[in-house]
């Protein structure tokens, strides 16, 4: 190469050398990187208390079962519902019909 293209290449590497160098202290480094993942996992639940949080949560089964006892409760009440409505609907037609036939005798 020539010298002074040379000497320019020289140049831009010390430039580069220098904005990396001043970039450097700021990085983590492998000891401060195991540090904050070892602070961060402290906090964390280990398995066996996971296990010991979910043990007393419903299965799937055991919920599937409350489900349809509490479907079969709800259609156990509306059919009563039902049934006092048309109770309730069968009263005033009676009702209905003996003041139609007071209105009819007058």
């Amino acid at each position: 190469m020539q010298p002074e293209p040379l000497e320019q290449v020289v140049r831009n590497v010390d430039a580069r050398l220098t904005r990396v160098e001043q970039i450097l202290p700021t990085l983590a480094t492998k000891e401060d990187v195991k540090a904050a993942i070892a602070e961060a996992v402290v906090p964390l639940a280990t398995k066996a208390e996971l296990a010991e949080a979910v043990a007393p949560l419903a299965t799937k089964e055991e919920m599937r079962e409350a489900v349809a006892e509490e479907g079969e409760r709800s259609r156990r009440h509306t059919n009563v519902l039902i049934e006092q409505v048309r109770s309730d609907i069968g009263l005033l037609a009676e009702h209905l019909s003996a003041v139609m036939v007071k209105l009819e005798e007058r």
